[in-house]
């Protein structure tokens, strides 16, 4: 019989490491899941530091003060994966790991974590031809098959990378407050995203994790073919070996890699780039320590 997925994420994330991951969301942590799976208890003054997603609009224009939301923790919380399921995440990661396999563990990791708390996890996924939507739940069985449907709609055959379609699905049909991962690849979200994850933001708690792709050209591995997954045909070795179209490709990457992150940072929306299966579980605890130390220090 195959190993369960999650049974695979947990033999990755050793005792340890997953410890020091979940005392991130107990305790000092739960400021992680604020204004999700919470109860609505009074409202109060805003201060500097609150969220802007907490604010009671309705009640700030009656008050001519502004004001927040206040909530009561409840027992259980919602959390959202929302999948990129495209081609581009059946490639190769920079570190020569599968696209494919570092998403499915950063997945595996938030339902780990989640199930140990008796929070439940949903997923957004798909394409418009085939939309894919699980409900929030907690058992071994749900997780399992939001980990396996993950990995199945994720192939070669799979549409281009839409990621526009995929987070305003997100906003559609994820209409409760939850803690929203996006897990796409290095390209995504793109800055023509910036209203729809602003408009995300004002009911959910955003994470943003991205898979750095392979260097596309592989110049040091003229043996491989290497092809594009988007518009499938084989990169020329002329190509591959131009210290011009070296150049060039890095440029774009370079500028692409840090427009998305400037767009990120002025939504003010926790992010990362992690190079494959071999760093995103050290990347998504640092991520998590960084969020943490930020909520208590504001």
């Amino acid at each position: 019989m195959a190993t369960s997925l999650m049974t695979r994420v947990k033999a990755r994330v050793d005792l340890h490491t997953s410890n020091r991951a979940r005392g991130l969301i107990q305790g000092r942590g739960r400021s992680l899941f604020k204004g999700s799976g919470e109860d609505f208890d009074d409202l109060k003054y805003y201060q500097p530091g609150d969220k802007i997603s907490d604010i009671d609009w309705k009640a700030t224009a009656r008050s001519g003060e502004p004001l927040i939301r206040q909530f009561n923790e409840e027992r259980v919380r919602h959390l959202s994966i929302v999948a990129d399921t495209s081609s581009a995440m059946a490639a190769t990661a920079a570190d020569g790991t599968s696209k494919r396999d570092a998403m499915i563990l950063a997945a595996g990791m938030i339902c780990f974590l989640a199930q140990k708390n008796g929070d439940l996890v949903g997923m957004v996924a798909g394409d418009e031809d085939r939309p894919v939507q699980l409900p929030s739940r907690s058992s071994d069985g749900h997780l399992e098959l939001l980990l396996r449907t993950a990995q199945q709609t994720t192939t070669t055959a799979s549409p281009p990378a839409d990621s526009s379609w995929l987070l305003e699905r997100a906003f559609r049909v994820t209409t409760h407050s939850t803690l929203m991962t996006i897990i796409t690849d290095e390209a995504h979200p793109t800055v023509e995203d910036f209203t729809l994850l602003r408009r995300l933001k004002t009911r959910h708690d955003l994470l943003v994790i991205r898979i750095a792709d392979a260097d596309p050209l592989q110049g040091g591995a003229l043996d491989h073919d290497v092809v594009d997954v988007g518009s499938p045909r084989e990169i020329a070795s002329l190509a591959r070996t131009s210290k011009r179209v070296a150049h060039d490709v890095e440029s774009y990457r370079r500028a692409r890699r840090e427009g998305i992150a400037e767009m990120l940072d002025r939504l003010h929306i926790s992010h990362m780039l992690t190079q494959g299966e071999t760093t995103v579980v050290d990347d998504m605890i640092a991520l998590l320590r960084a969020r943490e130390y930020r909520h208590a220090s504001s």
